[in-house]
């Protein structure tokens, strides 16, 4: 072999390692790519063209216009309420709060013209802050309270009726109205001034039914569950108050009958920054100190892991269980129990069972593998040296993330004007009323509505695909460099000579290999996309299915999802023979197939016990920022749940964690199929010396010949080198003579 750091493609014939003489792999591949973000760009083009998202941040009235920005009247629509200045008009009121549609775009049936159920949709100033309902005090002229009262809020600023409706056919009872200045002036009004002449039997105005108090949510004016209970089932019931709940349930996801608990865990979340930034940079800081040790000490760390995981799998559920104990002996000698208390022994109880779930199977683990780890604990050793003398690789995973995060938020900008793509289409509705004074023309009205195109569920498909594609590239490329420095380093036998192996593992992908990283991506990507379409189908036929469907198809789902690991876990080692031989993506998966059914015991071994050391890693980062954040929030009164927090932190440490351990991870692979290759070609004697470590050549058949080869040609090299310098000696005493 060459002196320097890597072997030419000749050098190559004879033995192995990273090729210098690399040439482009999957050259096509690269280029459908591309091709495919083009026309990933095309669609953007068109939706950026067709659609405004702030429809659906803002919401949108049954006119088309957006609330809170000033519109502009389509030209194919002739609505004359289109079109209108909706700057100070911010929130989106519905006038049947049961019929809570997201947007126009669910009001009709695919291929109908009539809406499914009916609500008009308004923008307004505020959300209300006032209920008013059908029913007024006996004997205060009940059949013109509501109209009475919506003019009364009017003056006041507060407008719940159809746009432009007091200058118009409501202008003659607006000033009625305004004549009237205490409700006992409203008995012996004409019956052109009752309610029914201006409220529809199916909310579509041209004023609402009933006003509840509203809060704003994502800009809509939800109604508020707590004023429902006292004020407005007495006068209907509870048919009402389950129906909205019901409808508001499917609506925001959530029990909104939990609405002041959500309240309270917002407030929580946001008084506990503090102690959550805290928790947050602890869990950087022990992942590091994991990380760091491990390279230091593998064989202790990876031992006291998993001596530290098994105390706290027996400690963690017994302190935990003897909280609940205590929480609930002190409830229970209480005799006024609040109600944030009585939900925190609940939420400690279920901590309590989660924990002693996990914990009793993550012990029965430590305990059928402990005498497994010992090639594990090599090949620590190993990947901890490698990180030592590069230790910015443990940083390429923020890079990583970063590039993903823009990816997403690219991907999510882009869907936003792609749902909103539709034509404004005028849509004819017939009002209904009990009776009413208005006119054939009044009493219809002409609304907006977003029509979508025929195509777009062929573009959301590819769009869809391209956000798998996209993230799998990103995390391909991730793999293959951090797999590029860590083959540097195993198949150079001076360790000196390797210089800046990151940078070099990052150019090698660049330059040589992203129509492999592309190809071995764009295979995950139709396997998720297959995945999501079945998903797809399973939930819109959840229903209809027979039981022998459901099987088959949950069947399907389990077999994709081996399929998926499957592939990923032979994209990872393809990728790790590409980067150190420099092979295409079907010639890496041939060959690196190869060296793992020939080594399948070992791949066992080490997939199982390296991934479970790691799984405690993670545990151990998790267990450690719980239990700190617990310490620092359950004694503190200003908090009422302090369980959300610590979830939130305990969140972002496993996926700090989960981030370090990642090049771990992927460093201990590289490191296998080096060492599978290494074993392979070589075999210890003169001429096929080895590449791998005295530590790693314990794990081969005939390590003790080839040690003994090693020391053999140290001790020669030790012999030629005192000679040459003896030589050098002598030439210089020859000629002082």
């Amino acid at each position: 072999m060459a002196e320097g750091q890597f072997q030419t493609k000749e050098e190559d014939k004879k033995d192995v390692g990273p090729l210098k003489d690399r040439g482009c792999t999957d050259i096509i591949c690269i280029l459908i790519f591309i091709i495919f973000l083009g026309g990933m760009g095309v669609i953007a083009y068109f939706a950026f063209t067709l659609g405004d998202p702030w429809r659906i941040l803002n919401g949108y009235d049954s006119f088309g216009n957006t609330c809170g920005v000033k519109n502009t009247k389509p030209e194919n629509v002739t609505a004359t309420l289109a079109g209108r200045d909706m700057t100070d008009y911010p929130y989106l009121m519905y006038f049947d709060p049961t019929v809570m549609l997201p947007d126009s775009l669910n009001t009709l049936n695919t291929g109908e013209t009539t809406p499914k159920e009916f609500s008009m949709m308004l923008c307004v100033k505020k959300c209300p802050d006032v209920n008013v309902y059908p029913v007024p005090v006996e004997g205060l002229g009940g059949d013109f309270y509501r109209m009475w009262t919506y003019n009364k809020y009017k003056n006041e600023g507060q407008d719940f009726c159809e746009y432009d409706f007091w200058t118009t056919y409501g202008e003659e009872v607006g000033k009625k109205m305004d004549e009237i200045s205490e409700l006992t002036g409203l008995s012996g009004l004409d019956d052109k001034f009752r309610d029914v002449n201006y409220i529809s039997e199916t909310s579509s105005g041209p004023c609402p039914k009933y006003v509840i108090k509203s809060d704003p949510i994502l800009s809509r004016c939800i109604p508020m569950f707590e004023e429902l209970s006292d004020e407005i089932k007495g006068y209907f019931g509870s048919t009402l108050i389950n129906d909205l709940e019901t409808k508001l349930n499917a609506l925001l996801g959530t029990d909104v009958s939990a609405s002041q608990v959500m309240q309270y865990a917002m407030a929580d979340v946001m008084n506990s920054y503090r102690e959550i930034a805290v928790m947050c940079g602890s869990s950087l800081i022990i992942s590091f100190i994991i990380i760091l040790l491990l390279g230091w000490i593998a064989q202790i760390m990876i031992y006291a892991i998993s001596i530290l995981a098994a105390v706290a799998c027996i400690a963690g559920p017994a302190y935990f269980w003897y909280v609940w104990y205590q929480a609930k002996e002190a409830l229970d000698k209480q005799t006024i129990k609040l109600e944030s208390q009585i939900d925190n022994v609940e939420t400690l109880m279920i901590y309590a069972i989660i924990i002693t779930v996990i914990c009793v199977v993550v012990l029965l683990l430590i305990i059928f593998l402990r005498s497994r780890v010992g090639l594990m604990v090599t090949l620590f050793k190993e990947a901890g040296f490698m990180v030592m003398r590069m230790i910015v690789i443990l940083f390429t995973p923020i890079i990583l993330a970063l590039f993903i995060l823009a990816w997403a938020a690219l991907w999510s900008f882009v869907s936003g004007y792609i749902y909103t793509a539709g034509t404004a289409t005028n849509l004819e509705f017939p009002r209904e009323f009990t009776e009413t004074v208005l006119s054939a023309a009044e009493k219809n009205i002409t609304m907006v509505y977003y029509k979508d195109h025929d195509y777009i569920i062929w573009v959301w498909l590819y769009h869809l695909f391209g956000l798998y594609w996209g993230t799998e590239f990103f995390l391909a490329c991730h793999e293959m460099a951090i797999a590029g420095a860590f083959c540097q380093f195993y198949w150079t036998r001076d360790k000196r000579k390797v210089s800046f192996p990151v940078l070099r593992g990052i150019w090698w992908v660049f330059r040589y290999h992203l129509g492999t990283v592309a190809f071995g991506s764009c295979i995950i990507a139709i396997i998720q996309l297959i995945r999501t379409i079945l998903a797809y189908i399973q939930n819109k036929t959840k229903d209809s299915q027979s039981e022998i469907v459901k099987y088959l198809l949950m069947c399907l789902q389990c077999c994709l999802w081996c399929f998926e690991k499957v592939m990923k876990f032979i994209n990872r080692n393809a990728y790790i023979y590409t980067a150190f031989k420099g092979s295409n993506f079907c010639t890496s998966c041939k060959k690196v197939f190869g060296l793992l059914m020939s080594n399948l015991v070992r791949v066992g071994v080490i997939n199982c016990v390296g991934s479970f050391i790691l799984f405690i890693g993670k545990f151990l980062v998790v267990m450690i920022t719980g239990i700190l954040g617990y310490f620092m929030l359950s004694k503190d009164e200003q908090i009422e749940y302090w369980a959300i927090p610590v979830l939130i932190a305990s969140i972002f440490a496993f996926a700090v964690a989960h981030t370090f351990f990642s090049v771990y991870e992927i460093g201990i692979d590289t490191i296998f199929v080096c060492f599978a290759e290494d074993e392979t070609k070589n075999d210890g004697t003169a001429g096929r010396e080895y590449y791998m470590s005295k530590n790693l050549m314990q794990w081969v058949d005939n390590s003790s010949e080839a040690l003994k080869n090693l020391k053999r040609k140290k001790g020669q090299q030790r012999a030629q080198a005192k000679a040459a310098k003896a030589g050098k000696s002598g030439e210089v005493e020859m000629d002082e003579k």
